[in-house]
């Protein structure tokens, strides 16, 4: 009989379709059943989530802009339908959470709170990132062949990558997305391209990667110590990059498997196809084990959703669209009612919500030890602008997918307390339930909010949230 622990031991890249099993059978042989591989996914949109939009029927009451509650409510969403436009996630009900009543005042950007939203701390517009976010430091925890993977919805045709003002990896250091699905696929898939034509740039990819790093360690002979120390971090650089294709290129036919089908949408000059050609990046990267953790931006200030059958929808964006009215009565900037402002905020949120769906529908399909690759996955949704455009960051809508392998209790609508309220809790917790579901607890994170009382507490996670 074949020793398990050789045989894993001696196991090479092999099927990366069975890569979640083997790491299973590999945690159990080493005496830690829950070993098993942690994943994140944020998803941020601009122009506010409203609360009303993803509130289930029958809670309607609070979805109301100015909602007064002094106390928790915790509700299971077993009995309840889904919001409309939630519609594509009924059938995760039970690892859904919708939280709302959360606040971030610190994130103070008229715009958007930047870097705030996912790092905790006051960023103003066009500001650098004072520290690394949390998707970043998740990343560093959980690295893959590519530690950290960010996609961009991406307003042109030709942007081919946008450095994220939600995401950054340190200070002054933001982080780098994909515009261009066709660029990320051929950096992320690129070994499975057929052809020729694929089979020449890899290798000039390859020799240049070798060209890089012989040069500068050429360099490094005929510096100063100071200098060949800043040296060696270029060197890192270049090193990573030409292994990180030496590991893909190993992984080929694995990766044939799992690579996402190459259509029109990721060339399309469409804003909203290029990003189902983001999500299923995602999706195949999360797969095949090739990441980790994935951030995406899922709209901006500027985007146009022209691929949407409404004709205002083509003509204004995303900025002009939190102008308008969706609440009878009040006043809207452009020639249209507060019935078409809440059509187009539906449409958005149903076509994002649609795509999450679809990328956790591609976890779950996937086993991994005694359940599926969902299970041990956690999508965070929400808005870099909390629950309207230019709001006050009172409340911070947000839904979130995963359990996080029994780490967080799901299936369950929370609504904290008002502002400044008994029990009322900040965005900063939440970032650090993140953070104790992933074995890295602590109870400080982030910038403090001077606003509220001490009978808030701003320190550790949040109790009704986590298992």
């Amino acid at each position: 009989m074949v020793n398990r622990r050789n045989f894993l031991r001696n196991m090479g890249a092999g099927s990366l379709a069975l890569a979640p099993f083997m790491q299973h059978l590999r945690a159990e042989a080493a005496g830690d059943p829950a070993g098993l591989p942690k994943r994140f996914v944020f998803v941020v949109r601009g122009n506010g989530l409203r609360p009303y939009g993803i509130v289930p029927e029958g809670l309607e009451e609070f979805g109301a802009d100015r909602l007064k509650l002094d106390k928790l409510v915790d509700r299971p969403l077993a009995n309840l339908k889904l919001n409309e436009s939630m519609k594509s996630l009924e059938p995760f009900k039970d690892q859904l959470s919708i939280i709302q009543g959360l606040s971030s005042k610190i994130c103070k950007g008229p715009h958007g709170g930047h870097f705030g939203v996912l790092g905790a701390y006051t960023s103003g517009d066009h500001a650098p990132p004072r520290k690394e976010t949390l998707d970043a430091t998740l990343a560093k925890k959980f690295p893959g062949i590519f530690p950290h993977l960010a996609f961009h919805i991406g307003t042109k045709k030709d942007e081919l990558f946008r450095y994220l003002d939600i995401s950054a990896q340190g200070k002054n250091t933001r982080t780098p997305a994909y515009a261009s699905a066709m660029l990320a696929y051929k950096e992320i898939f690129g070994t499975v391209m057929t052809g020729d034509g694929a089979k020449i740039e890899a290798e000039a990819h390859r020799n240049l990667m070798d060209f890089l790093v012989d040069d500068v360690k050429s360099a490094k002979k005929s510096l100063n110590s100071n200098e060949k120390e800043k040296l060696d971090h270029y060197l890192h650089g270049f090193e990573a990059l030409r292994d990180r294709q030496v590991k893909l290129n190993t992984m080929g036919d694995s990766l044939a498997k799992m690579a996402p089908v190459l259509d029109d949408k990721f060339t399309s000059e469409i804003e909203t196809h290029r990003l189902e050609a983001h999500f299923d990046l995602a999706a195949s990267s999360l797969i095949t084990g090739l990441t980790n953790v994935v951030t995406i931006r899922a709209d901006q200030l500027e985007v146009r959703y022209q691929g949407f059958d409404h004709a205002r929808m083509k003509e204004i964006s995303v900025h002009e669209i939190g102008h308008t009215a969706d609440v009878e009565g009040s006043e809207d900037r452009f020639d249209s009612n507060w019935k078409e402002g809440r059509a187009m905020r539906a449409k958005i949120r149903t076509f994002q919500m649609e795509l999450i769906a679809g990328l956790a529908g591609k976890l779950k399909a996937v086993p991994e030890g005694d359940g599926t690759m969902l299970d041990n996955t956690v999508i965070v949704f929400l808005s870099d602008a909390g629950s309207q455009h230019h709001t006050g960051y009172e409340n911070m809508p947000m839904m979130v997918l995963g359990n996080m392998n029994g780490a967080f209790k799901t299936g369950r609508y929370l609504h904290y307390p008002n502002y400044n309220q008994a029990g009322h809790r900040v965005l900063a917790n939440f970032l650090m339930s993140l953070q104790h579901g992933a074995g890295m607890p602590v109870d400080d994170y982030g910038d403090r909010d001077l606003g509220l009382s001490e009978a808030v507490n701003q320190r550790g996670p949040l109790a009704e949230f986590m298992a």
